[in-house]
């Protein structure tokens, strides 16, 4: 069976204790734990069910010499394992916040396989960099 996919997207606020609420809709697929870690192309937490993020592990493990060490070394040490408390939160740690720039108010977007959490004002940023002619232009190539 296909898993299903992670999408929509959700805002949130984080507390003063670093806590967020987590989306059910996201926790449903994810299931009732997860892991975050820093993200790879921009400044956010990326989210993986246990499946993905042992897939991203073993590709980190793929990576040979000193550069595969210290990447293993950089990415994991913010790796971080999740179990939303009873009321559907989750605690970030510093470490992430800091990495992901998150302030008080969040954006959760589901990308397919995973989730990714941004603060508000760089998922704003980002979004105004990518025009509608660009999303059509990459739509016609994949001829949806």
């Amino acid at each position: 069976m296909k898993e299903a996919a992670l999408c929509g997207s959700f805002e949130h606020s984080i507390d003063a204790k670093g806590r967020m609420s987590f989306p059910t809709k996201l926790r449903e697929v994810l299931g009732p734990e997860f892991y975050l870690c820093i993200g790879h192309d921009d400044h956010f937490i990326a989210v993986y069910s246990p499946e993905q993020f042992e897939e991203y592990q073993s590709k980190l493990n793929s990576i040979p010499g000193k550069m595969g060490s210290n990447l293993r070394r950089k990415l994991l040490s913010f790796a971080d394992r999740q179990m939303p408390d009873k009321q559907g939160r989750i605690l970030i740690s510093p470490q992430l916040r800091e990495y992901a720039m998150l302030e008080k108010d969040v954006i959760v977007i589901g990308a397919s396989n995973h989730a990714e959490i941004w603060d508000k004002k760089m998922w704003d940023e980002f979004n105004s960099q990518i025009s509608i002619e660009d999303i059509g232009a990459a739509l016609e190539e994949l001829v949806l």
